[in-house]
């Protein structure tokens, strides 16, 4: 998968809190600072649970889609349902801002940007729905839950080029 690249910090966390409009009041530290700026194409984030895993994913995707007009991502567990009270509360309750002006249209499951960017929220269960789509990034929650194969279908959908790189990450528990 990935590796931790020796390097410092790259600007682009603050061109993507600049593009967001407003100050973002988290800062990354460890490791999330580092993801800021990794362009990998695959990533496994592991940490114990609590450690802001999640959270560092979910504010460098929010952030790149605040900063990329028309870019597309989104967020899977191995089913839909387990996300509500995970991933989606993390990034409802922590992550988005009533500045943001961001809304989720339950009909669809994608959160809608005001400059057309998406995030959708997808189940694992049914690979079909993410067949046939075309994504900037993918978060896959709790990666160990998945198939290689799931993931497999998931990185071949990093095809719609509105940011400068497409990117899968996945986050685990030890």
């Amino acid at each position: 998968m990935a590796r931790i690249i020796p390097k410092p910090l790259a600007s682009e966390e603050d061109d993507l809190v600049k593009a967001a409009g407003h100050k973002v009041k988290y800062h990354p530290r460890g490791a999330s600072a580092k993801l800021f700026a990794m362009r990998e194409d695959e990533i496994l984030v592991a940490g114990p649970a609590g450690t802001g895993k999640s959270l560092g994913i979910l504010h460098k995707f929010h952030l790149a889609l605040s900063k990329y007009p028309g870019a597309k991502g989104f967020m899977a567990r191995e089913t839909r349902s387990s996300m509500t009270n995970s991933c989606m509360k993390t990034f409802e309750n922590h992550v988005l801002h009533p500045i943001d002006k961001v809304h989720l249209h339950k009909q669809d499951q994608v959160y809608r940007y005001p400059n057309g960017s998406e995030f959708a929220i997808v189940g694992l269960d049914d690979t079909e729905k993410i067949k046939s789509t075309d994504w900037d990034f993918g978060y896959i929650q709790e990666a160990t839950e998945t198939r290689e194969d799931k993931w497999e279908v998931c990185t071949t959908r990093l095809r719609n080029w509105k940011m400068p790189y497409q990117q899968l990450i996945g986050d685990c528990n030890p």
